[in-house]
């Protein structure tokens, strides 16, 4: 399925990248950010989340009802860093296969 946006065209079968970089995973822009990501999954959109060291040392302080819900969206979860122990589980990357994913995706949304 081709979709078009203000942005352009994407194809539904190309995932979306979501790079959180922000260290306050309680702020509203993180929340809405994270219910459009899994919005965009429960319609069966490939969806990728990458987290950055800031915003998994973040996360632990975090509630994680919202990051619980990943995984049974078909979230996948990545971090170019040891992941400490977190409410979902998150896949280590080098940053040549973060460099190649981000490529292949059809749009990156950072936040």
């Amino acid at each position: 399925m081709l979709l078009s946006t203000a942005t352009g065209s994407f194809s539904l079968a190309n995932p979306i990248l979501y790079i959180a970089t922000g260290s306050a995973p309680l702020s509203s822009q993180f929340q809405e950010t994270l219910d459009m990501l899994l919005t965009g999954a429960a319609f069966g959109q490939p969806t990728i989340l990458w987290l950055t060291e800031a915003s998994l040392s973040q996360l632990q302080r975090a509630p994680s009802d919202a990051l619980a819900q990943l995984p049974d969206f078909g979230v996948r979860c990545v971090t170019d860093s040891l992941a400490p122990v977190t409410p979902v589980p998150v896949e280590t990357l080098d940053s040549q296969s973060l460099l190649r994913l981000r490529d292949q995706c059809a749009q990156v949304v950072v936040f």
